[in-house]
């Protein structure tokens, strides 16, 4: 194993990096300097041979470059978080995609992205970094950042091993730092002063500042960590955080069960310059190697890796048609102009009109008519060579062929198409840029991989933090709280972000605000059908409205809502939670102080002039089952003829049409006499009791009503039964 405390092998190490790479990243300079370099497209040999002829540049390589890169910074590369094992839960990873989507608004990861993926597409790499660092000048608390890199291509080197696009399986990483020469005096003052080199071979631009090239140096460094299982399952890193809270595990019972070691790294990171280490050894709170590459077009050939930009094999067709119709322009300035032809007898006298022919507006032209001769004739212009045309066309179709774009996707739609047409060849268009959203994508995630692993190092403390919904809106989270369990009697841990295990991945849709415009056009349309969706959905359709106040507009109608207790609670934030259950206090206490109302006395009226009427209709519904009773024990010992067993059979079909009609009854009385002495005489009863009274009564009346006429009919069978 390499060691990496020897400077003059980790020196060693840089060299091999980058001539591992040079070829690669030649051609990533080039693409760089074709589009970003004044007079760029341009061969230095051609542009020698060229001094003092036409020499234009009609860029259509840079279009090319904007249209991907255009269509990556609208799209959406979403980060989820998701359960993958161990003490995992759903809201702990709610809780990880908040907190990363906040670590990505306080570093402008927006920007950084879509800057490393513009350089990306344009040369084939880029890429940025996470660090730790202070959460601001003032605070004792620390923060992750995303961080780009600039000038990715000649500062960043990885270990040659490596064969994973992410580089996740790097050992180790030299990342470059140019300062000014002052800068290095002051922070590195017993420094050698010497630079590391950066790989060029050529310098293109000049007149730059005095710099010293300084190298950092990340590598993974072998430790070995003790593990402890706990009675409980739990499993705790052997560190002085466990030695702190092993006495408090072991007052709740949890002991220690068994110890083990596991081999594992850290990274590590060092300063260094051409002569010298410049810092000690720091250790980082990362697992890997903190530096994220985007490389497009990546591929491992003959054991070596490769990658390019859409630029590079758009050069020659793009110096082609420069050359072409720089060709064409000059032919056309040089060639002589259209004449008129004539004899000096036919022209003389009129010199001075001929000469203003290009300016005069005459309407006559005279000449002098010799006999003999023909008339003065129009002959001569420019006659451009039509070889030069095709070529610049075909250079033009040339370039659209090797960017994998088309006319439609660049904007150009000459002629009447249809919708599904140009939908058709869009697509086509992006069937060839995919690749570069892969790349992005692939960087990404593993940004939010190494994000999670740290997480739980940074945020290991009792602190607030902040996360951020994909709406755009926020929520105060604490971390590592205590809060006590009445069911086990104990104190317990919430929103500890080291359990677990977390899955990450990326998806790229659109952008957010394009999606807020489809959500409203879908609610929109579907209440139409159904116009409830609305009143169900309204704090959704306002959140996803992007104008002026309607963000209040959205929280005002999201509150009301949840009092009229349309929000289900697992949909409630915290804070709603908690602000709904004073309120509901609020309003027992305030409605017990109050004591009971004029229309709660009413009701407790109607109440007992309720029970009233159920006692009496179940002692006449026991009168009439002993008196049925009886009548049937008789019909059923008779002997009677036909006749009456015919009568019987039409008893019997009644009696059971009553029965029927008396459970009923019975059931709903015992219903009302069930709330009666549920609300007792001392309950407060509000408007929804009232009314719940109210319809039980009436109910029990209108099938009192319904029974009676049915009791008489079977009065008149029994008769005439007997």
């Amino acid at each position: 194993m390499v060691d990496f405390t020897d400077l003059q092998k980790v020196n060693q190490l840089l060299s091999e990096a980058q001539e591992a790479d040079h070829d690669n990243r030649i051609h990533a300079r080039e693409a760089h300097h074709f589009i970003d370099k004044r007079d760029g497209q341009w061969e230095p040999s051609i542009i020698s041979k060229m001094t003092g002829r036409p020499r234009y540049t009609f860029d259509m390589t840079g279009p090319v470059v904007d249209q991907i890169s255009g269509e990556m910074e609208q799209a959406d590369f979403d980060i989820r978080i998701r359960p993958g094992g161990g003490d995992a839960t759903k809201d702990l990873a709610l809780t990880y995609d908040g907190m990363i989507r906040n670590i990505e608004n306080i570093s402008g990861a927006v920007d950084i992205f879509n800057a490393a993926g513009r350089s990306m597409v344009t040369g084939g790499i880029d890429g940025w970094r996470v660090v730790q660092d202070w959460a601001s000048d003032d605070s004792f608390e620390q923060d992750l950042f995303i961080k780009p890199i600039a000038n990715f291509v000649d500062r960043v080197w990885f270990d040659t091993g490596s064969e994973l696009q992410d580089r996740s399986d790097s050992n180790w990483c030299f990342v470059l730092q140019v300062m000014s020469k002052n800068d290095y005096e002051e922070r590195f003052p017993e420094g050698s002063g010497q630079s590391i080199s950066d790989d060029r071979v050529a310098q293109v631009y000049s007149h730059k500042a005095e710099q010293v090239v300084v190298g950092e140096f990340l590598y993974k460094k072998p430790i070995t960590k003790k593990l402890a299982l706990m009675s409980n399952g739990a499993i705790y890193e052997v560190d002085e955080k466990y030695k702190s809270v092993k006495k408090e595990l072991a007052d709740q019972g949890v002991t220690e069960q068994k110890v083990r070691k596991k081999n594992t790294h850290k990274v590590v990171t060092r300063l260094f310059d051409g002569g010298d280490w410049l810092t000690k050894e720091q250790d980082t709170v990362f697992t890997h190697i903190p530096v994220i590459p985007s490389y497009a077009n990546f591929k491992i050939t003959e054991n070596k890796v490769i990658y390019r930009g859409a630029v590079e094999k758009l050069i020659d067709p793009q110096r082609v048609f420069n050359y072409a119709k720089s060709r064409e322009i000059e032919e056309g300035a040089l060639a002589p102009r259209a004449k008129y032809w004539g004899t000096r007898e036919q022209f003389q006298g009129h010199e001075a009109s001929l000469q203003t022919m290009n300016t005069n507006a005459d309407p006559v032209q005279t000449y002098t008519h010799v006999d003999g001769q023909l008339p003065p004739f129009w002959t001569g212009g420019a006659q451009i060579n039509s070889g030069l045309q095709t070529t610049a066309a075909d250079a033009a179709r040339s370039l659209n062929v090797a960017a994998g774009l088309f006319s439609t996707n660049m904007g150009d739609n000459p002629g009447m198409q249809s919708g599904v047409a140009i939908e058709l060849q869009q697509n086509k268009g992006d069937n060839g840029t995919i690749k570069y959203f892969k790349s992005q994508e692939v960087a990404i995630r593993h940004t939010a991989r190494i994000l999670v692993n740290a997480i739980p190092k940074v945020y290991d403390t009792k602190r607030q933090v902040r996360i951020l919904n994909e709406d755009g809106s926020f929520e105060m989270v604490t971390l590592n709280d205590q809060v006590f369990d009445d069911d086990t009697q104990s104190m317990v841990g919430i929103n500890d972000l080291s359990k677990g295990i977390y899955d990450v991945t990326c998806d790229v849709g659109q952008a957010f605000k394009n999606r807020q415009q489809e959500t409203v056009k879908a609610i929109t349309e579907i209440a139409a059908i159904d116009p409830t969706i609305i009143g169900q959905g309204a704090d959704v359709l306002l959140n996803n409205i992007a104008a002026p106040g309607i963000d209040i507009l959205a929280e005002r109608t999201r509150d009301r809502m949840i009092q009229q207790g349309l929000i289900p609670v697992e949909q409630m934030t915290d804070d709603e939670k908690n602000k709904l259950q004073a309120q509901q206090q609020a309003a027992a206490e305030q409605a017990a102080q109050q004591g009971p109302t004029p229309a709660d006395q009413i009701a407790l009226a109607e109440v007992e002039k309720a029970s009233a009427q159920t006692a009496d209709i179940l002692s006449k519904i026991d009168e009439r089952e002993k008196k049925f009773a009886i009548d049937a024990e008789k019909v059923a010992q008779s002997q009677q003829e036909m006749f009456l067993k015919a009568q019987q059979q039409q008893f019997e079909n009644q009696q059971s049409v009553t029965n029927s009609i008396l459970n009923e009854l019975k059931t709903q009385a015992e219903t009302l006499k069930t709330l009666r002495e549920a609300m007792g005489v001392d309950t407060i009863v509000g408007p929804h009791n009232q009314q719940a009274y109210t319809q039980q009564a009436e109910i029990v009346t209108d099938s009192q009503e319904q029974i009676d006429p049915a009791l008489e009919t079977r009065d008149i069978i029994d008769t005439t039964v007997r």
